[in-house]
């Protein structure tokens, strides 16, 4: 039987304390080899460098046009893409 308090403090042991940026990462299937598509580069240049290095995510899967729209980026882990689509939804999105 799985102890789901033995499961919390591991994940909170690993991601909390031993994984201070992408490369302590002991596993490589959360990340892509594929580079960042160009009409997000700009944009994640002005994300803050902490919170990219922390970016544990799989890829990207934000899309091109997002001017006006509202979006909900649900486990968004450190918020990069977050940071990202506020800057592509413009003044008139959420």
């Amino acid at each position: 039987m799985l102890d789901s308090t033995t499961t919390l403090e591991q994940v909170r042991e690993y991601y909390g304390k031993v994984v201070q940026s992408r490369h302590d990462l002991k596993t490589n299937s959360c990340c892509t080899g594929e580079a960042l598509p160009q009409h997000l580069r700009a944009a994640l240049s002005r994300v803050a460098s902490e919170i990219q290095e922390k970016f544990y995510g799989c890829g990207s899967p934000i899309p091109p046009a997002l001017e006006g729209c509202t979006v909900l980026d649900l486990g968004c882990g450190t918020g990069r893409d977050a940071y990202i689509v506020a800057q592509l939804v413009g003044p008139n999105g959420a």
